[in-house]
């Protein structure tokens, strides 16, 4: 599984999904945690359904993401036979 690095800027409301190092992204992002593709996609999803077109605040979104990395954490060890 290839692991990319999530960041997101809170003043224009974007995330992003990217392998580059912080000093390559705009000052105004900000690290959020590591995902893989399909864990991103099911992020946004999630976010989606939660906020719809209202805006995400960075503090939030952090609890959110840490929440779902327990959750697929979980899902992960307890797949594992």
């Amino acid at each position: 599984m290839k692991y990319k690095n999530i960041y997101f800027d809170n003043e224009n409301q974007k995330i992003r999904w990217t392998e580059f190092d912080p000093e390559n992204l705009v000052k105004t992002y900000e690290f959020i945690g590591q995902s893989t593709r399909v864990e991103f996609d099911l992020l946004i999803e999630l976010l989606w359904y939660r906020y719809e077109d209202s805006n995400i605040d960075v503090y939030d979104l952090k609890k959110i993401f840490n929440e779902f990395r327990l959750f697929c954490n979980n899902i992960k060890e307890n797949f594992d036979l």
